[in-house]
């Protein structure tokens, strides 16, 4: 490479990288493989007025939607009562579909507490528990929890049961195999 003046040759034995894409992840162009139909018989001059209809090709099979999971049904007397715990609409809510929910306490500008926010989401499905995710830095999300239970952990873990119960506070990170096990034992002792 010629950087600055000179009369400097470009040497082209030097390979220039090529850089690829893993298989996987926001770079991958995904390619679709398509039929395309025969190519069609060539005219003749003169038709055949008992000619038979052209073959036409079958149409194709559609795609197996994904199955939808059927929403667990509301009951509406434990969001009443988790509303009246004084916990969040949202943690309200989730208590109305599960008997035990796991709430996530995060910063959405921390990359730890991204980590943190999956590991809760991926133990909340392991446990089959609901899940909600607070922002800390929301007043409107978690207020009302502030004035409960004071300063708030961040990263942190809520493990809640109903009618609105606080089994387990788990301040900073925690695997989604921990979380799996305190939902599971929150879910057996409610």
């Amino acid at each position: 490479m010629r950087l600055m003046g000179g009369s400097g040759s470009i040497d082209s034995s030097v390979a220039t990288p090529v850089i690829k894409h893993h298989p996987f992840g926001p770079g991958v162009k995904t390619t679709h493989k398509t039929t395309s139909a025969p190519p069609a018989a060539p005219a003749t001059h003169k038709a055949s007025k008992t000619a038979a209809p052209a073959k036409t090709r079958a149409p194709a099979v559609a795609k197996k939607a994904a199955p939808v999971e059927p929403r667990p049904a509301v009951d509406h007397a434990a969001v009443t009562a988790a509303l009246q715990a004084g916990l969040p609409a949202p943690v309200a809510e989730a208590l109305g579909r599960h008997g035990a929910v796991v709430v996530s306490l995060y910063d959405p500008y921390s990359q730890v507490d991204g980590i943190s926010f999956a590991e809760a989401k991926a133990g909340a499905e392991i446990a089959g528990v609901g899940f909600v995710p607070l922002n800390v830095l929301s007043r409107a999300q978690v207020g009302k929890l502030t004035e409960q239970l004071g300063l708030l952990p961040d990263p942190g873990l809520l493990v809640y049961v109903r009618p609105g119960r606080l089994v387990v506070k788990i301040s900073g990170f925690a695997d989604k195999e921990t979380v799996a096990q305190a939902a599971q034992d929150a879910a057996q002792s409610s």
